[in-house]
């Protein structure tokens, strides 16, 4: 399921047009603002009944803008933090169903959490005003059926 919700998240980040760029993985080397990264960060699994399990699959998301000296600019960065924030918001929100995401057989897809997030700064000097999102899918997986 990793590489299927890994897909659809991007996706959805890729369509957001106020995203230079989206990066999979944590890129060592990013470029443009504000860009995205996005990667599993854990998944909890309980049992559901005696033959269902459920699953929860999660993701940091990490909106990045390029933060420049001198106060106009850090309050630009701000500025377009909130909005970019709100507008990632927004996207998962208004498809919180994940249309379109594939499933293994076996797996039923529940639910998608609302997204949490929490704001700082990256890089060497504070050079990023960063936001984390937290994404936590759930599915019930029937374990007589998963190949």
């Amino acid at each position: 399921m990793w590489d299927l919700l890994t897909e659809k998240i991007k996706s959805i980040l890729s369509s957001n047009d106020l995203l230079e760029n989206v990066y999979n993985y944590e890129a060592s080397d990013m470029s443009g603002t504000p860009i995205a990264t996005f990667t599993p960060s854990a998944n909890e699994s309980d049992y559901s009944t005696t033959t269902e399990n459920r699953r929860v699959y999660a993701f940091n998301i990490r909106l990045f803008v390029n933060r420049l000296s001198g106060e106009q600019n850090e309050y630009n960065a701000d500025a377009a933090m909130r909005q970019l924030v709100d507008s990632v918001l927004d996207d998962f929100d208004k498809n919180h169903r994940l249309t379109g995401l594939g499933t293994k057989t076996g797996y039923c897809y529940l639910y998608l959490e609302a997204l949490p997030s929490q704001w700082g700064y990256a890089g060497a000097e504070n050079n990023y005003r960063v936001a984390e999102l937290s994404l936590r899918v759930h599915f019930d997986v029937d374990i007589n059926q998963i190949i």
